[in-house]
């Protein structure tokens, strides 16, 4: 599933629809992505509306059009989004396509996993505001994940930082990536994390989402040489810290890497 910084990037494919008006909407008539709305809606609501903007939180997309009209996309487990030329014709798996002059933008998702959601109002949708605050907010403190911790004490480590409650955006290798730089063993139980530990693993995980909105947010490619996301997605592979040998295993349900050597269960 697209994390944080692949759900910037992907927003930023339509920057180029901003300030665009709708010229056609093209809709999939099986797709499963507009479970949670009209499609008729979706059509009537955006053709001939310009784009004003569009942002990314978490995992959430929403782009607002003239009218006050709010599309909001989640990308699933193989959404995406593209952008083509004007020309371009739609494909087996593009869920929504918005045709302006100049480009047409896609939503892609094969497996259909994604959502779509449409609203008009004045103000942004109820469902966006009340998201989490996000993990570079000034008012993202570290009192969030120490009460985190003590309301879920029997969780894994590792199923925490996957809870969108607490770390909006936060996925499979962004944890992974946070634990091995505080180096936390990812089934430590929350109640064995220490409490010197704390001020460590939260400003790792300010470290990993800046990081991975600095790269990967930007131009969709890979973290910095060094990162535990360049080994972590297939056997055999070595730590870049220790050189010794990486595991892989299912922890809270979820395939995760980890460096035996350097991260300890408490």
């Amino acid at each position: 599933m697209p994390e944080l910084a692949e759900v910037a990037y992907a927003s930023k494919q339509w920057n180029l629809a901003v300030s665009k008006r709708v010229k056609e909407v093209v809709i999939h008539p099986t797709s499963r992505v507009f479970r949670d709305c009209d499609k008729n809606s979706v059509f009537e609501l955006l053709s001939g509306k310009q784009m004003k903007s569009g942002q990314s939180h978490g995992k959430q997309i929403l782009f607002h059009f003239s009218g006050n009209v709010w599309l909001g996309v989640h990308l699933g487990m193989t959404g995406s989004l593209l952008n083509e030329n004007s020309t371009y014709l739609p494909q087996k798996h593009d869920a929504l396509v918005l045709k302006v002059n100049t480009h047409s933008f896609i939503f892609r998702d094969p497996r259909q996993f994604g959502r779509i959601r449409i609203e008009e109002g004045k103000n942004q949708p109820v469902w966006w505001s009340n998201q989490p605050i996000s993990m570079l907010d000034s008012k993202f403190e570290i009192k969030i994940l120490k009460n985190a911790l003590i309301r879920h004490n029997r969780r894994p480590i590792k199923a925490l930082l996957l809870d969108q409650r607490y770390f909006p955006g936060m996925g499979n290798w962004m944890a992974d990536e946070v634990l091995w730089r505080a180096k936390i063993h990812p089934a430590n139980l929350c109640s064995k994390i220490p409490q010197l530990k704390m001020a460590s693993l939260f400003n790792e995980i300010l470290f990993v989402v800046s990081g991975a909105l600095n790269s990967v947010g930007k131009n969709g490619g890979d973290p910095p040489k060094g990162w535990l996301f360049h080994a972590r997605w297939k056997d055999g592979q070595l730590c870049p810290k220790t050189n010794s040998a990486l595991k892989r295993e299912s922890i809270g349900g979820r395939t995760t890497c980890f460096c035996p050597e350097l991260q300890k269960i408490f």
